[in-house]
């Protein structure tokens, strides 16, 4: 019977382990280098940046390693890496990709680093930060 027992905490054991190594949710159309247009929104959508408007030239490096760089008129101002989980957009309803870009002390970039993110055409990536009222980023691949 104690056999019994050490058999069955041993099995249970086994099936309650799960591995470290977590799958990761797809970036393959994420991949590149994208170059920022403009972030708009806000409370009365008073929100409308550009680099006209911000003297600012930004570009956002997504790496298929989920690792990331942003230049600002030619200089790095950061890098990191980056987690994509899937969250409830407000928009839709439906769970949809929300990227996160880790960065120190919850550093600026000049655009939403948090949201959902979408895709068009495999050409424009759109980032927004899921909030009523919210601010959402544009940028367009690099060729």
């Amino acid at each position: 019977m104690k056999n019994l027992i050490y058999l069955f905490i041993l099995i249970l054991g086994i099936i309650s382990c799960s591995s470290d190594d977590e799958t990761r949710i797809d970036n393959s159309d994420l991949i590149g280098n994208w170059n920022w247009t403009n972030t708009d929104g806000g409370i009365g959508f008073h929100i409308h940046e550009t680099p006209k408007t911000t003297g600012k030239i930004i570009h956002l490096n997504l790496n298929e390693n989920y690792e990331y760089s942003v230049t600002e008129n030619g200089t790095e101002i950061s890098n990191g890496i980056y987690e994509l989980i899937m969250k409830k957009s407000i928009s839709s309803g439906e769970m949809e990709r929300f990227i996160k870009l880790q960065t120190i002390d919850q550093q600026y970039l000049g655009f939403v680093k948090n949201g959902i993110i979408n895709i068009e055409e495999n050409k424009k990536l759109y980032i927004s930060d899921n909030n009523a009222d919210g601010v959402g980023s544009k940028f367009v691949r690099i060729e």
